[in-house]
């Protein structure tokens, strides 16, 4: 709906001006603006979060010169990490919840929690998929350390769950972060101040509120207090758990809030680490806005990320049947993103034994293949003037370097309107031919011949005068 009804409204502004937004409608595939929408919302109002789709949204982007890396980084890569992927069927800590709105797998909290004697992510090599991440062509990773589920990552003093308890004092998080630097990547911290573990038994199990459900998922009249001082406890233990994520692990780029209301305030995290970034889900203004489980809907302004389920395609983590995006969707809105100035964050459940699902790992390949001749129209870039001025993505690269992509099911002509600078030449990336091409009165008119036409995104580099 959220696709029908933004380009209503762009229409019912724009068909006066330019009957070109309507190639937009016919060749833009609706999945891309859909998915997941209803869930992502309904998961935020639990949080006691704003909206995702909410797009025009305040911030105060960091102006540390170590942060200005982040709107030209483009694309990157979320990882889900967690207990649930043992069982195969439900997703990160969001399962424990009975009678949900959306549709997910449902267990008891008390059979989610003893999921954590059975994993054991033996194949949790970040030096191994770091390295195929960087080749696909991201550019920063942000690994979940810890979920609602309470379950740390690393061995935390603090917190009644985790690694410390579990996998003997593995440090995942270590580990995730030398390879990292190993491989230059930018280096992003998921962190939820909730914690269900340690609010248990006071709360209710049942998403709707219709009924009281305890850990176990059995109806009862009514849930414990919570006892004096609980919340402040845990508020000082989630303070104490993002400190040592800032001190110990040397320099972060990204800290990623999820649901937070100031346990930490944004203003300690950047006292600790001057050049990082902060999302805006820690009851604050962060650094950028962002939108999930789909593109957003209207143009933004400032920084801005889309987190979207990928790799399975619909949940957060690992899923045995769940759909597999494959690397021609992903850069598909990839594309959209950049042609609007924000980044891509594309998410991934690893297997219950650490290791990446190989419908990831084949589509990181795709992309990659993609990212090496195409890969400069997404990367260091501006946006374009789409889907005002152009009726397919366009980014910019200075003023003298155009990029028009051309999405599979297009097979009209490439109108780009307001072209200030003469082109003087179009080069398809993908072969590096000649295009032809028209240009009068400020109109550049591009049509790639069929037979040089593939099932992906084919970009055409259009030099500037």
């Amino acid at each position: 709906m959220f696709f029908f009804k933004y380009y209503y409204n762009m229409i019912y502004q724009q068909i006066r001006k330019n009957v070109m937004i309507l190639f937009v409608m016919l060749f833009v595939p609706i999945s891309i603006w859909t998915q997941n929408t209803d869930v992502a919302s309904a998961q935020h109002q639990i949080l006691g979060q704003q909206a995702s789709g909410a797009t025009q949204l305040k911030s105060r982007s960091n102006t540390h010169p170590d942060a200005q890396w982040f709107p030209q980084a483009g694309f990157g890569l979320f990882v889900h990490l967690g207990i649930a992927s043992v069982h195969g069927g439900i997703d990160l800590s969001w399962s424990m919840l009975a009678n949900k709105s959306w549709e997910d797998g449902t267990i008891s909290p008390e059979d989610y929690w003893a999921l954590a004697d059975k994993w054991n992510p033996t194949d949790f090599k970040p030096r191994v998929w770091v390295k195929q991440a960087k080749e696909a062509g991201f550019r920063y990773v942000v690994l979940v350390t810890k979920h609602h589920d309470g379950y740390t990552m690393w061995p935390s003093k603090y917190g009644a769950l985790g690694v410390k308890q579990k996998l003997g004092g593995r440090d995942l998080v270590r580990e995730f972060v030398d390879a990292c630097r190993e491989n230059g990547m930018k280096i992003g911290l998921y962190f939820s101040p909730p914690d269900w573990l340690f609010d248990a038994p006071y709360r209710n199990w049942d998403a709707t509120g219709k009924t009281k459900l305890d850990t176990r998922h059995h109806q009862v009249k009514s849930l414990p207090d919570k006892p004096a001082g609980h919340d402040k406890r845990r508020r000082e233990m989630v303070r104490s758990q993002v400190r040592e994520l800032l001190i110990n692990y040397g320099k972060i780029d990204i800290m990623w809030f999820d649901g937070g209301h100031g346990e930490i305030s944004n203003d300690e995290v950047r006292h600790l680490q001057p050049g990082i970034i902060v999302n805006r889900r820690n009851g604050e203004l962060g650094d950028f806005g962002d939108s999930e489980g789909s593109l957003p809907t209207e143009r933004f302004a400032g920084w801005f990320e889309c987190n979207d389920p990928c790799w399975p395609s619909r949940w957060w983590g690992y899923s045995t049947c769940d759909r597999m995006a494959t690397g021609s969707e992903v850069i598909e809105k990839l594309v959209i993103m950049r042609a609007w100035g924000g980044n891509f964050l594309a998410n991934v459940g690893p297997m219950a034994d650490g290791s990446m699902p190989p419908e990831a790992l084949e589509a990181w390949k795709e992309i990659g293949k993609w990212m090496k001749h195409s890969g400069e129209s997404v990367y260091d870039i501006s946006r374009g003037g789409f889907p005002e001025k152009a009726n397919l993505p366009v980014t910019l690269k200075g003023d003298r370097i155009m990029y028009l992509h051309a999405f599979p099911n297009f097979h009209k002509e490439f109108i780009v309107q307001d072209v200030d600078r003469k082109p003087v030449q179009a080069v398809l990336l993908r072969t590096g031919e000649k295009i032809e091409f028209d240009y009068k009165d400020g109109t550049l008119s591009v049509r790639i011949p069929p037979h040089k036409r593939t099932r992906q995104v084919d970009t055409v580099k259009v030099y500037l005068e």
